[in-house]
């Protein structure tokens, strides 16, 4: 922890901060790049919400496991090797999918994955011959062993990938349920009560990780406990993971001051998909961008109108990331030069997020000024369309409490 920004932190946010990383599978190299760099700046929370993809960097942040290439189980070291779950771009390029990631359906695919794992360490590849190339051969007996793992896939399917258990080596399951660094909380969506249910590091299992990423047609219906009852992905109906916050009535959920949002990437810098895997990639992802946006931009609203009198729910703060232009149509894939891109972009932002903290003349208006979430918003945005359903929130007809606009928007 440096004491510096931490104080700087606790006189600008308040004392309690959480961090929210939300769903879509961009996020994972977004939010790896940047509590990688909230790791390293010193900048520590006292919770960590997640859902859908935003899982797997929250708890590597919390508990990554010890591995020959992290022996002391840094989360920093654990967050930067996340990039390595793409495909090198020489094989990306000719085959546009993450075989490395996604599955074949039925019961080879574990056996197979295994086989890959046991040829790479049997096979190594010299050191001299440097990291890209290791990169390389490693991808390669991966894409060999995918493709010629049989598949069980028929109509009746439930769904058309299979799990492999892959988080038990990423993940440090007991230090998960004593970790001094922070507090860990997933939704997942409970098909027999029709209700979204949050698991926490002290009642979170690799099972109820899996069922809380089951993504309906990509994965099935999956038990938290064995005998308990089915869950589906929690991001398919809350991706901002803010009811999640909200819903633990626990410490330390219900004493923070302020949180911080992980942003996601903006539909403007998607385009005309490449293929048909871009294009499914493009449905699944819209959805779950826009919702994500609306429920956060409903509650930062709540969050100025109840906050107005005294502090009464968490201040929520948004973390935006920045891309080079060029690189809007490369987003959505999976080639390690856009886990790179992605990476890099919320290393960068937490970056700065820390550098504005640190100033002794940055005043908590600054901050607000510049990363509470309402102010952010802008009356023509996706954003500002959803919340003037209710009326104009940058106005606040009605309202008895005028709602401070957003930065630039004009009252």
């Amino acid at each position: 922890m440096n004491p510096a920004l931490a104080a700087r932190a606790s006189s600008l946010l308040g004392p309690r901060i959480g961090v929210i990383v939300s769903g879509g599978a961009p996020t994972l190299h977004l939010a790896a790049g940047a509590l990688c760099g909230f790791q390293e700046q010193g900048l520590s929370f006292q919770a960590v919400a997640a859902a859908g993809a935003g899982a797997l960097p929250g708890l590597l942040y919390v508990a990554p496991a010890h591995r020959p290439d992290n022996p002391t189980a840094d989360p920093a070291v654990a967050l930067r090797a996340v990039v390595n779950m793409n495909i090198h771009d020489a094989i990306y390029d000719l085959i546009p999918n993450n075989f490395k990631v996604f599955f074949k359906y039925g019961p080879f695919s574990e056996p197979f994955y295994r086989l890959s794992q046991f040829i790479k360490r049997v096979v190594p590849v010299p050191d001299s011959y440097g990291p890209d190339y290791q990169r390389l051969v490693h991808d390669w007996i991966d894409f060999v062993t995918a493709a010629v793992a049989p598949t069980t896939l028929t109509p009746r399917s439930p769904s058309v990938l299979t799990r492999v258990q892959v988080i038990n080596e990423l993940v440090d399951w007991n230090a998960l349920r004593t970790s001094p660094r922070a507090a860990f909380f997933l939704n997942t969506f409970n098909l027999e009560t029709q209700v979204l249910q949050s698991l926490n590091n002290l009642n979170l299992t690799p099972e109820g990780f899996y069922a809380a990423l089951a993504m309906p047609w990509l994965y099935p219906p999956t038990p938290a406990a064995p005998g308990g009852p089915l869950f589906t992905e929690g991001a398919s109906h809350d991706p901002s993971g803010i009811e999640t916050m909200l819903q633990d009535g626990t410490p330390p959920m219900t004493n923070l001051d302020a949180v911080l949002v992980l942003d996601t990437i903006p539909p403007e810098l998607w385009v005309d998909p490449q293929s048909i895997y871009e294009a499914l990639e493009l449905a699944i992802m819209d959805p779950i961008v826009t919702l994500t946006e609306n429920v956060a931009a409903l509650y930062s609203l709540q969050d100025m109108v109840f906050n107005e009198l005294g502090p009464r729910i968490p201040k929520l703060y948004r973390l935006p990331f920045k891309f080079p232009p060029w690189e809007g149509g490369k987003l959505l894939a999976w080639s390690y030069s856009t886990a790179r891109t992605l990476w890099d972009a919320g290393y960068d932002a937490a970056e700065k997020f820390c550098a504005d903290l640190l100033p002794a003349a940055t005043t908590s208006a600054q901050i607000d000024e510049k990363y509470r979430y309402f102010r952010t918003l802008a009356r023509d945005s996706r954003e500002g369309d959803f919340l003037t359903m209710f009326g104009d929130p940058f106005k606040g007809p009605g309202q008895t409490v005028v709602v401070p606009p957003p930065g630039g928007a004009q009252t």
